[in-house]
This record gives structure tokens, sequence and C-alpha cells, in this order.
């Protein structure tokens, strides 16, 4: 497959890995936004919000607040998706930018292996 999501989720392509499961995968933005920019993305390849199955939404939020937690950000960060290539969607791998600028956070990559 081309997606450089789906590259990244399957370990062929590298990338700051922030978290990952059998789901869904964290990892750190290659052009960030804001001092901390992470992606949240499904492991599995949806383009858009309309092919996401509900207890896939409900995963990424959780995924969301989990980082917020660890990162003690619950109150200091911007959650963002773009539907579409209308929208500002790039990759066509759905994907939540979770944004902060908070100055004093050290996000901890984990080692794929």
């Amino acid at each position: 497959m081309a997606c450089i999501f789906c590259q990244i989720a399957e370990g062929k392509k590298p990338a700051k890995i922030y978290y990952e499961d059998e789901q869904v995968f964290v990892f750190a933005d290659i052009l960030p936004r804001a001092a901390i920019h992470l992606l949240i993305c499904p492991v599995k390849h949806y383009i858009n919000l309309q092919e996401l199955p509900d207890q896939m939404i409900l995963r990424l939020m959780e995924t969301a607040r989990k980082i917020a937690r660890e990162l003690a950000l619950e109150d200091n960060f911007t959650l963002v998706m773009h539907n579409g290539p209308q929208s500002g969607q790039i990759i066509e791998h759905l994907h939540f930018h979770f944004m902060s600028n908070c100055p004093h956070v050290n996000v901890q990559y984990r080692k794929r292996g």
C-alpha cells in the first residue's frame, strides 16, 4: 500500500512513536505547527470520518484523553481533524492532530522492536 501512515503503522517507515497498540498509533508530525504536535491514527486504513466505525471513533478519543493525562495537558491542547481534501486533509488516512504550545512538556518517544 502506498499510504505513508500505513507504512509507519507497519514499521516500514521511520517515525517518532509516542504510543501504539493493536488499534491505534500516535507519532510526531514531521512538520509541527505547535511545540507538541502528535498525530493520532487508527492502525487500519480509513480515509475519512464517514468510513470510521463508531467504536474506533471512541477509541481515538480515548487515546487523545490518555495523551492529555500522561502529558499533564488536560486543559491545554487542541484536537483537529481535517475530513477530505477540501478541508485540508493531505494524507488520505484519517488522523487527528493533537497540539499544544505548553513549554514545559517533554514528550518521550518509544523505541520500536
